[in-house]
């Protein structure tokens, strides 16, 4: 049945709703884990704590423990987990609690991330996000409002996004998701 404008319009209306910058995130991020069982999470406190900004909030009872993955506080390493992870077939969001701690894991987003695919002849795909918040936020010293984008621009395979509305916010944590690359979120 072919609709008209007008209902297209009403009908886009009706189903849009307002949503906050982490509730679009979270929306995004379950609609992708409802989707595909091999979507997971992975952070400090993604868990039952609902991660530092509630990004994954009640994921836990929905998806359990192994889908919604608590770390120790380790960058390095659950970056590498994570990255792994994507290499044998799983989709993961690596949730930074704060951007400014990728440098802690520089080696494994640049060398293993970025251009693993490459360097394996294209055997590997690296379908891995990782994602939170960069730049000022509120009370944070200045170990936490670092702007890392220019450290990372230029390593081949990582793909840069940054939102700028929560409508935009999810439909690219979405397309993040489904990437067959390295993805790098900053939010602000």
């Amino acid at each position: 049945m072919l609709l008209d404008h007008t209902t297209y319009v009403i009908e886009l209306y009706i189903f849009r709703h307002e949503l906050l910058l982490f509730e679009a995130l979270r929306e995004g991020l379950e609609e992708e884990m409802d989707r595909d069982s091999t979507v997971c999470v992975m952070d400090e406190d993604v868990g039952h704590y609902g991660g530092s900004y509630k990004v994954t909030k009640g994921l836990v009872p929905k998806y359990g423990d192994l889908r919604v993955l608590d770390t120790p506080i380790a960058e390095n390493s659950f970056t590498g987990m994570g990255i792994g992870a994507a290499m044998t077939g799983l989709r993961p969001v690596i949730e930074r609690m704060n951007m400014g701690f990728l440098l802690l894991a520089f080696n494994q987003i640049s060398n293993n991330c970025g251009m693993l695919h490459y360097t394996s002849g294209g055997q590997f795909k690296i379908p891995v996000v990782i994602r939170g918040p960069g730049g000022v936020g509120r009370q944070l010293g200045a170990e936490h409002s670092q702007r890392l984008e220019s450290y990372f621009q230029s390593i081949p395979g990582i793909q840069m996004v940054a939102c700028s509305t929560p409508y935009n916010a999810k439909g690219l944590m979405k397309a993040a998701i489904w990437s067959q690359g390295g993805s790098i979120n900053m939010e602000a």
